[in-house]
């Protein structure tokens, strides 16, 4: 699991996170995973640029830099997330059918802000697609606001 960088809707506001159980274990291992990776890699490399021995150049080191942002994400998802077991609910670590009007389907997974794939049908639960179907349940229409346009589908199901 990748953890990018949460996109807060509405600037600082955050927002609560259903999800089921095993997603907030991976996420919870993830964090344990990249908390260890931060006090490893510490943020900096040192090394000489110039190849002189006395002169010592600490360098950024970029990740370092980047396990840090993932494990800031993750802490954050973490303490705003809430654990569903509601099979009829549409959380991070569900996968959603969505049927369009025309009567297609397709099917996204909902997974944590940041972490979204929509090629291999990941969505982030902060997407568009995401926060439409985010807390619904079966049978209920929603409509999608994307920058492309929006749409309506109806939830056919969920599993």
């Amino acid at each position: 699991m990748a953890v990018a960088l949460v996109a807060k809707q509405g600037g600082d506001r955050s927002r609560a996170w259903p999800m089921t159980r095993e997603a907030w274990e991976a996420l919870d291992a993830e964090a344990t995973r990249l908390g260890a990776e931060v006090l490893e890699k510490d943020g900096y490399a040192t090394g000489w640029l110039d190849g002189d021995a006395d002169a010592p150049t600490f360098i950024p080191n970029v990740a370092g830099r980047q396990a840090l942002r993932q494990l800031t994400t993750a802490r954050e998802v973490l303490g705003e997330a809430s654990v569903v077991d509601s099979p009829g609910l549409a959380v991070i670590g569900r996968r959603v059918i969505l049927e369009d009007a025309d009567g297609s389907t397709s099917t996204v997974e909902l997974v944590i802000p940041g972490d979204g794939d929509p090629r291999r049908g990941r969505v982030s639960a902060d997407s568009p697609v995401g926060a439409a179907v985010l807390g619904r349940r079966v049978g209920e229409t929603v409509t999608i606001q994307a920058p492309a346009g929006s749409w309506t589908a109806r939830i056919a199901a969920i599993e």
